[in-house]
């Protein structure tokens, strides 16, 4: 109904979107759920248990997405055992038990086909998962370092299993454009803002980071802990101390060079002469093709043309090209 051009732009709508509600139920909905901004200049309505990144906050919430992001970590291994004992049985039946494919009962190339061929690829489902522990990894990495040990696993593990699947498993997947891969690496630019702005937070805590403002004490069991840890600090001068100031200094000026970084060359530009990039014209000096090729690309493109002339009668260059080919030098 949308009508994409390309199968490819289909595909990297598909993953992002899969991308946000990955990261909305594995990143946002614990913290937002558990928030109580009532002491922000803006609630949102959040009216939690948890005032800020605290003890508490590490001993449940935190815990959680640690165990998440283990699971993470080895559940491509079970989709890889559980889809392959799916796809053995009907197998198994078709067979006779035997698993030899050419003795098959079906009685269609389709039916055949969709038992002894192998799953789909579906690159955006994967590009999604590793977006999602991309985000998630730098969004709380600064509180919990230990998830990005455990995004290394998950990437080695990711990697093995899914190199191999597509030698030995997976059907040939369609040949999409460099679209795909464009978009999700444009959006893990945004992974490490994300991290530096978490890590302001987390970092201008006076909880997490001193022994100043813990004797506030709790009127009931189902009161709220004070934090007295406020956003507007950050025009304030207490809100640019500590390791807090590389941080908060570092996001706003990302902010600022993304939003207004063409105005601000624009105008040094116009100021600054030398600055300024012009067009840039290149002069290569580009070889025969016979003469670019490698010792191995050229034997196997001799060995080729060889066997298509006396083998298959078909040749596919003219003798002259061919005799080009062999004494070519590299």
């Amino acid at each position: 109904m949308i009508g994409y051009p390309t199968q490819s732009l289909e595909m990297t709508n598909i993953t992002l979107v899969t991308f946000y509600v990955l990261f909305l139920n594995t990143a946002w909905l614990l913290l937002l759920v558990n928030a109580n901004m009532t002491e922000q200049p803006i609630t949102f309505g959040l009216n939690g248990n948890m005032s800020d990144f605290n003890s508490d906050w590490f001993r449940t919430t935190g815990n959680l997405m640690i165990s998440t992001m283990i699971f993470n970590a080895y559940y491509p291994i079970l989709e890889f055992v559980g889809f392959w004992a799916l796809r053995l049985w009907p197998r198994l039946s078709d067979s006779g038990w035997t698993l030899d494919h050419n003795k098959t009962k079906t009685t269609s190339v389709q039916g055949y086909i969709d038992i002894w061929g192998g799953p789909l690829f579906y690159t955006h489902f994967k590009y999604s998962s590793i977006l999602n522990i991309v985000f998630v990894t730098f969004m709380y990495g600064f509180g919990l370092p230990i998830l990005f040990p455990i995004a290394c696993v998950t990437f080695a593990v990711t990697y093995i299993i899914e190199k191999s699947s597509l030698y030995y498993s997976y059907r040939q997947p369609p040949a999409y454009d460099e679209t795909l891969s464009n978009t999700c690496l444009e959006k893990m630019w945004w992974a490490p803002v994300l991290y530096i702005a978490f890590g302001y937070w987390m970092a201008s805590s006076k909880q997490l980071n001193s022994n100043n403002n813990l004797d506030n004490y709790l009127l009931t069991t189902g009161s709220v802990f004070q934090s007295n840890h406020i956003m507007t600090d950050v025009f304030l001068p207490k809100g640019w101390s500590g390791l807090g100031f590389a941080m908060l200094f570092t996001f706003v000026a990302i902010i600022v060079l993304y939003f207004f970084g063409g105005l601000l060359m624009e105008y040094l530009s116009e100021k600054i002469s030398w600055i300024k990039i012009g067009d840039i014209e290149l002069e290569e000096e580009i070889d025969n093709y016979w003469n670019c090729l490698d010792e191995e690309d050229r034997e196997w493109a001799i060995k080729e043309e060889e066997y298509a002339h006396e083998v298959l009668n078909m040749p596919i260059m003219l003798p002259e090209n061919l005799q080009k080919l062999k004494e070519a030098k590299q």
